[in-house]
């Protein structure tokens, strides 16, 4: 015997075995057919709305990019990696997961880009009464959901750590 064939006796190939990072996100693909596939038309709905506000003003683009990115994480793993992975759209998204939620400047950032949108829309474009009521109320409500229930982001993860090694 020679000493490779010593070596397989002794001790046999072992499987590669892959090893997920700690900062990736698990997938919880929904097992039910029905199911994942209304989550996957849901995410397609979302992310085609989230590309169609890039270019149309007062269409959020960030937290429809969230939506798909949540609903593609049930139905598709090659549509969530693809989207984590778009140059565009994927910033936002690993970002939003990295923070946790949105800064307290972006937030003021967005209320008073929708008070303008809100404004706008209700004073200049509408003329008809009921529906001006309508729009600035459902302004006043889009801004206590983005002030009371969108997470405020942490601290930049990167710079709390480099705090703590200096300590």
């Amino acid at each position: 015997m020679n000493r490779n064939e010593i070596k397989e006796k002794v001790a046999p190939p072992q499987e590669a075995v892959a090893t997920i990072p700690e900062k990736k996100v698990k997938l919880e693909i929904e097992k039910n057919r029905i199911r994942r596939g209304l989550y996957l038309t849901g995410g397609i709905l979302a992310l085609a709305l989230a590309i169609l506000g890039i270019a149309v003003p007062g269409l959020p683009v960030t937290p429809l990019a969230l939506l798909s990115a949540f609903l593609f994480a049930k139905s598709s793993e090659r549509l969530y990696n693809w989207l984590l992975s778009n140059r565009i759209l994927g910033p936002r998204i690993r970002n939003y997961q990295r923070r946790k939620g949105v800064t307290r400047k972006g937030k003021l950032g967005i209320m008073l880009f929708m008070t303008v949108m809100v404004l706008f829309s209700s004073f200049v474009v509408i003329q008809i009464i009921p529906i001006r009521i309508v729009i600035l109320s459902m302004g006043v409500i889009g801004m206590v959901v983005v002030w009371f229930f969108v997470p405020t982001a942490l601290d930049d993860p990167a710079k709390v750590e480099n705090e703590d090694e200096t300590k």
